[in-house]
Order: C-alpha cells, then structure tokens, then sequence
C-alpha cells in the first residue's frame, strides 16, 4: 500500500517496498522553513518498473493540475528517486537496511502505514507513522519488544521525524512474529490496526495461527503484541474505524 501527494495520481505498478518518503508543496513557502508545512506522508511505487536502478530518471507524458512531472532530487541522498511537478520536494525518511534504534536493520517488504500521532518532542513538534511490513516466514524477525510468533518475520516499526528537519527520522520495532502485514487502519484513539493477510496455521510447525488484527500504539512499550481475536481469523487486507464506535475490516 502506497500514498501520493494530494492531487498527483498514484503510479500503477504495484510493487516497491525499500523507501518511506515524506513531500511538501515548497512552492507555497517562498524559500522560507517547510516545519510549518503538513507532510504527505507515504511510500511510493517505483515509478518505471523497466528500470533496474532506482536512481536513473525516468521520462512521462504524465500532466496533472500541478503540471508536467520531471525528475526531481530527494533532499536527503540526492539522487532523483521520483518525478514530481514543478515547485514540490520530497525527501526519503527510511530505506530498507538502515540502522533502527536497536542496531537491526530496517526490515523490508514496506506496505501499508499511517500517522498515528503529532506530540512534542526533545526538539519541538514530532509526527510518528506506523509502517507495515508484508514480510513471511523465516528467522529473522523484527526485535520489537511485542512478539507473537518468533517463527515469522512480518510485523511493524515506528518512524519519528520532524518534518521540514534535516536531523535523520529515527526507527523503532514495535510489533514482531506476525505474518503477511498488508495494510491496516488508523483508530480514533491514535493507534494503527495492521492486518495479516493470510490464515496461514503455523502450530504443526511450533509457532502460530495467523490471520488476526493487531494493534500497534505511538509508543512502542505499550504494545501488547496480541491479537484481537473478536475481529475474527481470516485473510485480512485493511481496516477502517469509525466513531460510532465500530470498526469495518
């Protein structure tokens, strides 16, 4: 799962899973600190799936309301990752491999994700997004405090950044053990359901049954790493909450 900025249509191709990205208009700041711009946040597909290297530029006839795309430089390596209309920036938060708060590496296989929060932080305001990782069976699982299962190495990890801040976003694991981590939903409380995509019974094996809701909180302590069995076991895709109170899967 992916998002774009608002107003420029999605990629196609389905498929790309090693970056997290954050963009804001700078057009509408005249040069001056982007801090007071609200992010879009999100990651994206690659955007020419013939292209081996994600670095070389990619040409498109593509017109939105913003105008022609061109490729334009990610602020944090350089490196022109995506095209985007005149007068908008983007910069990369967390790639696959990069160094999390624990010392492993930051898992891949990026899929669904949210903002869950903007609290005050050490430096000032700070946003915390959930991601998603749509990863299977195998030893290497996530080092989140919140396991289910250490037979899988699916689960989520938490990024906290200050947008318009050159300072590198910090990643923390936040749920491990669980399988096949789609997409999910944000609650009304500030938390993020993720969803396995899968019903995958593992106990034969020594681990798990799969195919549950899980909730995962802006501070990584407090999550449980259990699932909500009321929201019943199948192949889960996302969520959606709403304040009546219910929640639609």
């Amino acid at each position: 799962m992916r998002s774009t900025a608002a107003g420029f249509p999605p990629n196609p191709l389905k498929r790309h899973h090693a970056r997290t990205y954050q963009f804001f208009p700078s057009q509408s700041f005249e040069g001056s600190t982007a801090a007071a711009a609200i992010p879009f946040v999100g990651t994206l597909q690659a955007f020419a799936a013939q292209r081996a290297d994600a670095a070389q530029p990619a040409t498109s006839s593509l017109v939105g309301p913003y105008g022609p795309i061109r490729p334009t430089r990610d602020m944090t390596t350089g490196l022109e990752l995506l095209q985007l209309p005149a007068g908008f920036n983007y910069r990369s938060l967390s790639w696959t491999g990069d160094p999390m708060a624990n010392g492993q590496p930051t898992p891949g296989s990026h899929d669904g994700m949210a903002v869950v929060a903007e609290r005050n932080g050490a430096k000032g305001p700070e946003i915390v997004l959930i991601r998603n990782h749509e990863r299977g069976a195998g030893p290497d699982t996530i080092g989140a405090r919140a396991q289910y299962d250490s037979l899988v190495q699916g689960g989520t990890t938490n990024i906290t950044f200050r947008h318009g801040a050159s300072e590198p976003a910090v990643t923390v694991p936040s749920l491990g053990g669980t399988l096949v981590n789609c997409a999910g939903g944000v609650t009304p409380w500030g938390t993020w359901l993720t969803c396995e995509e899968t019903t995958a019974d593992r106990t034969a094996l020594g681990g798990r049954k799969h195919g549950y809701v899980f909730e995962v909180t802006a501070d990584p302590s407090l999550t449980t790493g259990q699932p909500i069995v009321g929201m019943g076991r199948f192949s889960h895709e996302a969520s959606r909450s709403i304040r009546r109170p219910a929640s639609f899967i």
